[in-house]
């Protein structure tokens, strides 16, 4: 049944790549907006992905079969559903994960980073949440340091403040409000400095944020 699978999967991802070819000929990892895929073409692969998902076992998968998957994953990332599905089936999520990060299916990597905590018996292979701080992708790194702190909130911090210091991306607009929202988020002492800090930032958006998350340290009910 595997074969038979990793065939029809390899067949029909390439029948997509043909497809976007000709549709879309700028298309790449790194352009891929996941809105504009949805053709018959798109659904096929994605059919197949989750029948694969649904009815084997991970440690039937192939080489090829895992790097058809991911492609497809990458493929989806508006919706998102087959991170969904892969939440209840932590061995395939495993797998796929570990996998994703060899690989350059950067629209895999941050639904990875992103849904890692929400993955069902988890916790043996959680870890893996530190190899996407090195993908060198923006998003990747922003939805790393979110899911940072659900996994492991004590080392959060440190990850926080360097976001805020390293000066890693020309534009870190979204990166300053991400460190916000995980200061507040595991209560760190290093918040209100970071608040003031991103008062007087140029970013506007920053600053708004950084005045929302004063209103809810002020609010009812938060006990700081």
């Amino acid at each position: 049944m595997a074969e038979e699978y990793e065939k029809d999967l390899h067949t029909k991802v390439n029948r997509f790549k043909a497809w976007t070819k000709e549709n879309f000929p700028a298309f790449s990892e790194e352009n891929d907006n996941g809105e504009w895929c949805f053709c018959d073409e798109f659904f096929e692969m994605y059919d197949c992905s989750m029948a694969i998902i649904r009815n084997l076992a991970a440690g039937e998968a192939t080489e090829q079969m895992i790097d058809d998957l991911l492609y497809v994953i990458a493929r989806d990332n508006e919706r998102e559903m087959l991170l969904q599905e892969l939440e209840k089936r932590s061995e395939w999520f495993a797998l796929l994960c570990g996998r994703c990060l060899q690989t350059g299916y950067t629209a895999a990597k941050w639904q990875f980073a992103k849904h890692l905590p929400n993955c069902k018996d988890s916790d043996g292979f959680k870890e893996v949440i530190y190899g996407f701080f090195k993908t060198d992708d923006e998003y990747t790194d922003r939805m790393a340091l979110r899911s940072l702190a659900d996994l492991y909130p004590e080392q959060a911090e440190r990850y926080a403040v360097d976001f805020w210091e390293r000066k890693k991306y020309e534009y870190d607009e979204y990166q300053k409000i991400m460190v916000l929202h995980v200061l507040f988020q595991i209560h760190s002492p290093k918040l209100p400095h970071y608040l003031a800090l991103a008062e007087k930032s140029e970013y506007r958006y920053l600053r708004e944020n950084a005045e929302e998350i004063y209103g809810r340290l002020n609010g009812p009910g938060h006990n700081g």
